[in-house]
């Protein structure tokens, strides 16, 4: 008999839809950033330009999503319940499992989260009880629910009678050493990070220079209709709207996000910490450049 038993959701339609949503938002950012940069200034610059700054905020959510389901993964053994969601770790003592259910034999309806879609039924919500329901699931039709002293978490693996009959096993055969009890949250690698000196300045130097260059370009447009860019030596440059100017804190912005995002992943683990610390190093030195772009261009009028 097999020590473990490790199951996944089914990913393949939450893939899809997240692949599908990456290539549509990013479509939709890199078009409006495309026609703000050639849009006079006026209403339709800004029209062209809240695609992009949407962009921004929507695809790092779906990127960690898409990652979080390729990661996720629900093991079982005779000492506990191991789930993992992306960052979001639980380990589970199976002396502190009281029951593990099929949520469509439930005799009262499961709440789901309000804010789901597929590959990512996710978020908290209160049972009728009043205990605390967690969702790490993929598909509403697949969900199991695991009960805990104070907490119920509701998982959708492949096969929800394979998990069922799994755990059925993994409670015959007795716990010998119960595994620890253990939460991990995405919010406890941010606490990580900003323990470590280097990773703590390297952040905050790509923040504070992001920022000024934000305000810069704010109170550098309103006191100026036009800006000379592409201007070098022997070539005068092509004069434009300085509204323009605000594509390059936007376009920034969109690197910071990337970059940080992508350091949380690889600050997970010791060794690969060092990649972190040079994402955060090119988005400060990414700031710092536009920065030197923006002194240029106002200095050329």
């Amino acid at each position: 008999m097999a020590d473990e038993y490790i199951f996944q959701p089914d990913r393949r339609l939450g893939i899809v839809f997240h692949l599908a949503a990456l290539l549509f938002f990013g479509f939709i950012g890199l078009f409006g950033l495309w026609q703000a940069s050639l849009a006079d200034i006026g209403p339709a610059f800004l029209l062209y330009l809240l695609p992009a700054l949407g962009a921004i905020v929507i695809l790092p959510a779906l990127a960690y999503r898409l990652f979080a389901l390729r990661s996720a993964m629900y093991s079982l053994e005779r000492e506990g319940v191991h789930l993992k969601w992306g960052l979001r770790v639980e380990d589970i003592p199976i002396a502190n499992v009281t029951g593990v259910y099929l949520a469509a034999e439930q005799n009262w309806p499961v709440p789901l989260p309000r804010l789901r879609w597929p590959g990512a039924v996710l978020g908290h919500r209160r049972l009728p009880g009043g205990e605390n329901i967690e969702f790490l699931a993929a598909d509403v039709r697949k969900l199991v629910l695991i009960a805990t002293p104070g907490r119920v978490y509701a998982i959708s693996p492949a096969n929800p009678q394979a998990f069922l009959l799994a755990f059925q096993r993994c409670t015959e055969m007795g716990s010998l050493s119960p595994i620890a009890s253990r939460s991990v949250y995405p919010t406890l690698i941010l606490s990580q990070v900003w323990q470590s000196a280097l990773a703590r300045f390297l952040l905050l130097v790509g923040l504070i220079f992001s920022l000024v260059l934000l305000i810069w370009v704010s109170l550098a447009i309103p006191g100026r209709s036009q800006v000379i860019l592409g201007a070098r030596p022997g070539v005068t440059g092509d004069a434009a709207p300085a509204v323009r100017l605000l594509l390059l804190p936007v376009i920034n912005s969109v690197f910071f996000l990337m970059n940080f995002f992508l350091g949380l992943y690889f600050y997970r683990r010791s060794e690969s910490q060092v990649f972190s610390h040079l994402l955060w190093m090119s988005s400060a030195a990414t700031a710092f450049l536009f920065l030197m772009a923006v002194f240029f261009i106002l200095r050329m009028g």
